[in-house]
C-alpha cells in the first residue's frame, strides 16, 4: 500500500474509534474520499491513497478483493493520510507515506 499527500483544505475530525466503527460509506463521505479501481494486478498490491491539493481523498483499490479486505485496507490508508493514531500494523503489510 502507499500513500501520497498533498493537502490544502482542513482535515476532517475522525478519531481513531470513528477509523473503525464507523460504517464506510459514511467514513469515505466524511472524509471527502472515493474509492476508485485500481487496474494494477499484482497480488501484493492492496491499494494506494492519493490526497488533492482540495482534500479529497482517491484510494485506488483492486476490484477482486473480498469486500472485508477493501473495508480493511481503505480504513488503514484513510487512516495514514489523515495520520489518526493506529495500532502498529503487521510487517508484513507494509504502508509507505510519500509527501
Amino acid at each position: 500500500m502507499s500513500v501520497a499527500s498533498k493537502q490544502a483544505s482542513p482535515q476532517p475530525s475522525i478519531s481513531p474509534v470513528d477509523l473503525v466503527e464507523v460504517p464506510l460509506p459514511r467514513l469515505l463521505a466524511d472524509c471527502d474520499a472515493e474509492i476508485y479501481d485500481s487496474s494494477i494486478t499484482d497480488a501484493k498490491f492492496f491499494g494506494c491513497a492519493i490526497q488533492r491539493k482540495d482534500g479529497h481523498i482517491a484510494l485506488a483499490m483492486p476490484p477482486a478483493r473480498e469486500a472485508f479486505e477493501r473495508d480493511t485496507v481503505a480504513r488503514i490508508l484513510l487512516g495514514k493520510v489523515l495520520g489518526i493514531p493506529m495500532a502498529p500494523l503487521p510487517r508484513s503489510l507494509r504502508v509507505g507515506v510519500a509527501s
